[in-house]
């Protein structure tokens, strides 16, 4: 009778432990998460305060900063979004389709290499 009421308390003890310490590592994470997540929104005033001083460069790249951050965040989308946008706009972004016509002509193999070559990954 003793023996079980020792390996009840034994249990009892290890499953507490196991709580608390469960416990300590998710509190960790939403520490972790929540500092992501204020990095995100600071990134995300320094993108809209630098869309105001018309500085679209600069803020895209705060942008982005803010998308790694968090990139749960739906605001730091809708900011990307917003600045991608006006670069558009502005005619400052690439001609997307001329990108991957010249992309896929520098893939193709020349008449000249016979295949012989090929590039890594």
């Amino acid at each position: 009778m003793i023996k079980k009421s020792k390996i009840a308390i034994l249990g009892l003890v290890v499953l507490v432990c196991v709580g608390l310490f469960s416990s300590t590592l998710f509190a960790q994470n939403k520490q972790e998460y929540s500092m992501n997540k204020a990095l995100c929104a600071h990134y995300v005033k320094l993108s809209r305060e630098m869309v105001e001083s018309d500085n679209l460069p600069l803020a895209k790249v705060y942008a982005q900063k803010a998308i790694q951050a968090n990139n749960w965040e739906k605001a730091a989308w809708a900011n990307y979004d917003d600045i991608a946008q006006r670069l558009a706009d502005n005619g400052e972004l690439e001609d997307f389709d001329t990108f991957i016509e010249q992309s896929q002509e520098a893939a193709a193999p020349s008449a000249g290499d016979g295949g012989s070559k090929f590039e890594g990954c």
